[in-house]
């Protein structure tokens, strides 16, 4: 790739997200802006000096599969099998290649292969990019170089910068408006449950705030839900004002985003017509609009067979606070009868096990009637291509590389458990 750096600025507290983009707009013909702060990577694709793409560097496959997923309401044939595909297929590509990103070449691939068409990739990165551009208007500091390309790059669309930059300013103007009770859209909402909310709440209501309310983020929430984020927070304002609901900080990677600060001049102060008012008796009301689709059920039955203790006691305390049934087997010999008698909804298995090992105890769930389909996740300390290839041929749905986070878990189960 022929690139040149032409402009890079070493002052991190002299920034200016937004005289930035403006400089770019008017400066590169086509090429990429890269910010960084926090360990997190913001990149900018321009070309004319216009947007025809933004992410950044924490998790990127997990934001596309969840605006795939709200796509994928209207667009039947997203089904997750594909949106699973498409990330398996660039997941692991290089980031090197600054002006041909995992995510956008799966973007790419999608609109290749027809289960986009052009005006709906077009959309996607509409939506993407306005996401991208939430968090980096917010920075405060920052490194950051342009780097000049000839490359081509497929190109669906293309924005005005400082239109786009208007656009999301409105929009963190209205989270600001939530601040400080609420500092981030990948906070996660926790029903509180006391003596002092059960007279407030009805059992009908405090069951549905146990179902909605299930350890995932804001984001996530607005996804399981098809609602807009700001639109599920001032549901739930009420609430958290008055510490029915608790908010706990977002998982990593995703607590290096800026924080969002409050209205200049505002402390905790909240526009009347944009929260629903808190007086007695409607802050209970407030959350009845949300749909609790089939992504809200009755707690998932999750089995996870290891030989190692310690590797099932962690998996039970990462999934523990997420309304999950988290069943332990250690022996694999006996963990096939174990599975059927239980008919979990997902399965975590080591590879390297006695008796029986995964790929083996794998094939045999397949060949099961009941588990054709049953979402199994090999976890392992094998990162080869060999060894994923071998367990996608035993009928594996994923892989979990050892050691794992609590972030990764809760990924893997939202992914296939919602």
């Amino acid at each position: 790739m022929n690139e040149v750096t032409f402009f890079a600025s070493q002052d991190s507290t002299n920034f200016h997200p937004l005289r930035l983009l403006e400089t770019c707009s008017n400066s590169v013909d086509r090429g990429c802006l890269q910010v960084s702060d926090n360990s997190v990577d913001w990149r900018i694709y321009l070309d004319r000096g216009q947007l025809i793409y933004a992410t950044h560097s924490l998790d990127p496959f997990e934001r596309l599969d969840r605006h795939l997923r709200r796509m994928s309401h209207e667009i039947t044939h997203l089904t997750p099998a594909v949106r699973n595909q498409a990330r398996l297929n660039f997941e692991n590509e290089s980031q090197s290649n600054t002006m041909s990103p995992p995510d956008y070449q799966a973007i790419a691939w999608l609109v290749e292969q027809q289960y986009l068409k052009p005006e709906e990739g077009a959309k996607l990165i509409k939506h993407l990019s306005q996401e991208v551009f939430e968090s980096y208007l917010l920075l405060q500091n920052g490194r950051d170089e342009v780097i000049n390309s000839t490359d081509e790059l497929p190109i669906f669309c293309r924005f005005d910068l400082q239109e786009v930059g208007r656009e999301i300013q409105k929009q963190i103007e209205s989270w600001q408006a939530l601040a400080p009770t609420v500092s981030s859209p990948d906070q996660r909402p926790y029903f509180f449950s006391q003596s002092q909310t059960e007279q407030k709440l009805s059992p009908e209501q405090q069951q549905r705030l146990t179902k909605l309310l299930r350890g995932f983020s804001f984001r996530q929430i607005a996804v399981l839900t098809n609602q807009n984020e700001l639109k599920i927070v001032r549901s739930l304002y009420p609430l958290i004002k008055d510490k029915t609901v608790i908010l706990r900080e977002p998982q990593s990677p995703f607590d290096r985003l800026p924080k969002i600060p409050p209205l200049e001049g505002a402390i905790d102060s909240v526009p009347r017509t944009s929260i629903p008012p808190s007086e007695p008796g409607s802050a209970s009301d407030t959350f009845s609009n949300i749909p609790i689709r089939s992504g809200f059920q009755n707690p998932y039955k999750i089995v996870c067979v290891d030989d190692s203790p310690t590797i099932l006691k962690e998996i039970d305390r990462f999934l523990g606070e997420h309304n999950l049934t988290v069943h332990a087997i250690n022996d694999s010999g006996k963990a096939l009868m174990e599975i059927i008698r239980i008919k979990p909804d997902m399965v975590l298995m080591d590879v390297g096990m006695p008796t029986i090992d995964g790929y083996k105890l794998c094939r045999l769930l397949r060949n099961h009637s009941l588990f054709k389909t049953t979402p199994i996740v090999m976890v392992t300390g094998n990162t080869g291509l060999i060894d994923r290839a071998k367990a996608r041929m035993a009928g594996a749905t994923d892989y979990l590389t050892k050691p794992f986070t609590q972030s990764e878990l809760v990924k893997i189960v939202f992914r296939y458990l919602t």
